[in-house]
């Protein structure tokens, strides 16, 4: 650069080189004593398929379909059609064939009414250079509008939503903010260094969708066909589960107590039995007095 008279701070040249390589590959090379940067788009030619690497594309565009309302979701569909452009039409033709026989049921998934895709960038961009940010945030619970910095450290798509999971200055502790749910969002000038595997201890402590502040021990015993469910479909929310007989078992999970837990006891009717905490088997008991007496009439 001082070739041609313009004076740039390394700094200056390497936040350039992550900018562009957000589009490009860019590779480092070095030339008569220079470092220099080239940058090019990557190219697929001439590619030779497999047929379970054609099934397996076939499966990658329906898996996605859920989520093409999201700007990855988008981009993955593009790119998976640009690949499939590329191979000869006779396995194009093979990839429509298997669509006759093959059928991927996708994930159920809500889609977002409206969210800013600026504030996914921004949150992008806070994530990979460490800086807080300063969000005001409308609460699920409550609706309250609460102005927070947060030390944000993940985005994570979840049943087709955008959550931002990070440390909470207002909470003191990890929070899981959806997304949409963010009214204002801007990177500050403060950094923050991001805990290993965070993210593998948070997950412990969230049951279905929300993650709460007080942890408990759930102790439910399923009978019957609730039973035979649990242990075919939903033995992988448990810690443990104890075979009482043939016809119940024991779930246990340790976790964080949020409104979910009580949705998806409910399922079960009479063929769950909450034994622990006393807490959720009050509002179990609750609802089915309620229930009770709306049928009643």
């Amino acid at each position: 650069m001082q070739k041609l008279g313009i004076d740039v701070s390394k700094k200056t040249i390497k936040r350039d080189v992550d900018d562009v390589s957000r589009l490009f590959f860019v590779y480092e090379e070095e030339l008569n004593g220079e470092t220099r940067y080239r940058a090019k788009k990557l190219n697929i030619d001439n590619i030779a398929f497999t047929i379970p690497e054609l099934i397996s594309l076939y499966f990658l565009q329906q898996v996605i379909k859920p989520y093409q309302r999201l700007d990855v979701g988008k981009t993955a569909n593009a790119l998976i059609k640009r690949v499939i452009e590329q191979v000869p039409p006779i396995n194009q033709s093979y990839i429509d064939f298997v669509s006759e026989l093959f059928i991927v049921s996708p994930t159920e998934v809500t889609y977002e009414k409206y969210i800013d895709e600026n504030h996914i960038q921004t949150s992008r961009e806070a994530i990979e250079k460490k800086y807080k940010l300063k969000i005001e945030y409308s609460s699920f619970s409550n609706n309250e509008l609460t102005s927070r910095i947060i030390e944000p450290y993940i985005l994570e798509i979840r049943e087709g939503c955008y959550h931002l999971i990070g440390f909470c200055n207002l909470r003191n502790e990890v929070r899981d903010f959806r997304v949409s749910r963010i009214k204002k969002l801007e990177i500050t000038d403060e950094t923050f260094e991001r805990p290993d595997n965070f993210y593998e201890q948070y997950i412990q402590n969230r049951f279905e969708k929300m993650t709460g502040d007080e942890e408990v021990t759930l102790k439910i015993v399923f009978e019957g066909q609730a039973a035979k469910y649990i242990r075919e479909y939903e033995s992988s929310r448990a810690d443990e589960i104890i075979d009482l007989d043939d016809d119940r078992l024991l779930f246990e999970k340790k976790t964080t107590y949020t409104p979910d837990i009580l949705q998806w006891v409910l399922r079960f009717g009479a063929d769950a039995e909450v034994i622990e905490p006393e807490a959720l088997k009050f509002e179990v008991m609750w609802e089915a007095m309620r229930m009770a007496q709306k049928y009643n009439k």
